[in-house]
């Protein structure tokens, strides 16, 4: 296949921000040697619906299975209702959006809201540590989320009949996630009928292929077993194309049950896996090229492929088992996998106008708001000068004042009246914006005008982020992609 050449400028490209590649750190291709690729959300895309809804039935399954209430079996799986970036408040039952500043914004239990007072009570009054809640990150915990907050509502509506607390029930949840996988009860199914539940992406071979004809090596990194990443991607690569008769044409090396992100920072082994029959042989290396090996460590991988640290690029898809891990861990170079923004972004370019009328709304409050604190001030200092005017006996003085401050307090009055005006139409301009992206807890990357928790970590460990892996087949293997300049508020 011809090395894919392109003028690497998205603006002499013209491309659609959802075809972007983001940069935050400066990240120079030409400098990197090996490109790693998760499995999930990655390479395989999925039905996020099909395979979410699968997950929860089977789970549910496993609820009643153990003992719990028959009436479960009635709870229905809702699509919409949450996102990736929350996070799982196990104790109290409550899911939580969080700015950057780890400021609560939206809070539910299971699925009702919390009011802002209690929220505020909850979350706010005090700190509180987000590292001992659970972290909402990567599509396949929103099933498990989903059906945490139903068995919440029936739990407050039947406080009798599950006699555990909302914490014990989760850890039972995770049990039951855990098995569904061993016991294949959700592999199966997928494996069963792919087209149900994988979506084909027919640049993804063009993506692959460019970056290896440009001198680079693949290697696959998943945390699945062998025989479903090769079923998986034997579907996904069902076309043979050019030299790349299989999807194993593509990767030097091929390393499953990894178990990221143990894998970044443990020290277990590598075996290689015996294809045809599954089983596993000890292997001290070399890993050689074309085989499969399960298991092993990034240590040892780089030294057993002779390339370190920022000559290697990982793309994934989960902030922390995939980057953070990889990042501080190895010092791999990271792409972040958001799918999400392929729907968001051109929503993005869509609410161009009404961020624009938030800003300058925003503008009018605090000129009112300014004005409001001049006739404050004007107020305090009329008050002191006619207490000292009343001690030197000066009445007519001390009366004008206090006159004068009935007017200004009228006019106090009407500012406050103004801002509070500002303040409601703001609100709703903030909530009409957001539910142009859910209805509930806006845009991944937002809570409210200020950047999430998950926008956070995406920033700071994230070189490059994009809404698919086929994004980089619009720049060359060689490009350097340069951070935009960062400033902070007071270089603005």
């Amino acid at each position: 296949m011809p090395l894919l050449t392109v003028d690497a400028s998205p603006q002499k490209m013209k491309l659609k921000k959802e075809q972007r590649v983001f940069v935050n750190r400066t990240l120079n291709m030409g400098r990197i040697r090996s490109i790693g690729f998760d499995l999930d959300h990655t390479l395989a895309t999925y039905d996020r619906t099909a395979f979410e809804a699968l997950a929860f039935r089977e789970t549910l399954k496993k609820f009643i299975e153990s003992g719990y209430p028959e009436e479960l079996s009635t709870l229905e799986f809702d699509p919409h209702f949450l996102i990736r970036g929350l996070l799982v408040d196990m104790d109290r039952g409550n899911l939580l959006k969080v700015d950057a500043h780890k400021y609560v914004k939206i809070a539910f239990h299971g699925k009702k809201r919390l009011p802002k007072d209690l929220r505020h009570k909850l979350y706010n009054s005090e700190s509180f540590k987000a590292a001992t809640l659970l972290s909402v990150d990567t599509f396949f915990a929103l099933s498990e989320v989903q059906l945490f907050t139903e068995i919440v509502d029936y739990m407050d509506r039947y406080p009798d009949k599950i006699r555990k607390s909302y914490r014990e029930v989760y850890q039972d949840l995770r049990r039951f996630i855990d098995l569904s996988h061993a016991d294949g009860s959700i592999k199966s199914v997928v494996l069963a009928e792919p087209q149900r539940f994988i979506i084909k992406n027919r640049h993804l071979p063009e993506t692959l292929a460019a970056q290896i004809e440009a001198g680079k090596s693949l290697f696959l990194l998943t945390n699945s077993n062998w025989d479903y990443t090769d079923a998986v991607l034997s579907f996904v690569f069902d076309t043979p194309s050019g030299d790349y008769s299989s999807w194993r044409d593509y990767f030097e090396h091929v390393i499953v049950g990894s178990g990221k992100p143990g894998f970044f920072v443990g020290s277990q082994p590598f075996y290689e896996v015996m294809t045809d029959t599954g089983l596993l042989k000890a292997t001290h290396g070399p890993l050689n090229v074309g085989r499969v090996y399960h298991g092993g460590n990034a240590n040892l991988f780089q030294k057993l492929t002779a390339v370190r640290g920022d000559e290697i690029l990982y793309v994934g898809d989960h902030i922390y088992g995939d980057i953070i891990r990889s990042k501080d861990s190895v010092n791999w170079r990271t792409m972040l996998i958001v799918e999400e923004l392929g729907a968001e972004l051109p929503r993005l370019e869509q609410q161009k106008d009404a961020q624009e009328r938030i800003r300058q709304q925003i503008q009018v409050r605090e000129l009112v708001d300014e004005e409001l604190q001049v006739v404050r001030s004007r107020m305090a200092l009329h008050v002191k000068q006619a207490e000292r005017a009343q001690k030197r006996g000066e009445g007519k003085k001390s009366h004008y004042l206090i006159k004068e401050n009935e007017k200004l307090a009228q006019k106090a009055q009407a500012k406050e009246a103004e801002a509070q005006i500002l303040d409601h139409e703001i609100r709703g301009l903030i909530d009409e914006r957001q539910a142009a992206f859910h209805p509930i807890w806006g845009e991944v990357m937002k809570v409210g005008l200020e950047r999430s928790r998950f926008a956070d970590q995406v920033s700071e460990y994230a070189c490059v982020y994009a809404s698919s892996v086929t994004n980089l087949r619009f720049y060359s293997p060689f490009k350097r992609f340069s951070s935009t300049v960062d400033l902070m508020p007071h270089e603005l």
